[in-house]
């Protein structure tokens, strides 16, 4: 994975330590946060989503998948982002099994976003039997 998230070596570090969370510290940090969603899509009883914390500067985004029946499958959270204050290439994937009525957090990133970047950010969702859910959103300043 390259990625510059911080700048430097720090940034390599800063990624690996973000990927390295498990989903239970990934859950618990979200919850804690005061997020807004940036995009939503769902597919049957499958819902997935995108939410952000800032605006400029330290931009952080979670992946968050739903349902409405008990699923199990593959999430895939993707983020490319190319400008000023550098790119990143991000690629994160993850089984999941969620109970009905269950959300559960399955992706965290942090980027630097700044004045003329450009953000790509999906989130695919897809359950053992073909029930796909996918959310994509630009982000751009």
């Amino acid at each position: 994975m390259r990625s510059r998230i911080l700048g430097g070596n720090c940034g390599r570090c800063f990624a690996a330590f973000v990927i390295a969370l498990s989903a239970s510290e990934i859950s618990a940090f979200a919850r804690d946060q005061n997020m807004s969603v940036i995009v939503h899509a769902s597919s049957g009883p499958l819902s997935c989503e995108i939410r952000k914390i800032g605006d400029e500067g330290s931009v952080h985004l979670t992946g968050v998948i739903s349902s409405s029946a008990a699923l199990t499958g593959n999430v895939r959270f993707l983020l490319a982002k190319s400008g000023p204050s550098g790119a990143s290439n991000i690629n994160q994937g993850n089984a999941f099994s969620l109970n009905a009525g269950a959300e559960t957090y399955v992706s965290n990133v942090t980027i630097n976003l700044r004045h003329g970047d450009h953000a790509t950010v999906e989130l695919v969702a897809t359950s053992g039997g073909g029930i796909a859910c996918h959310a994509q959103a630009i982000l751009k300043l």
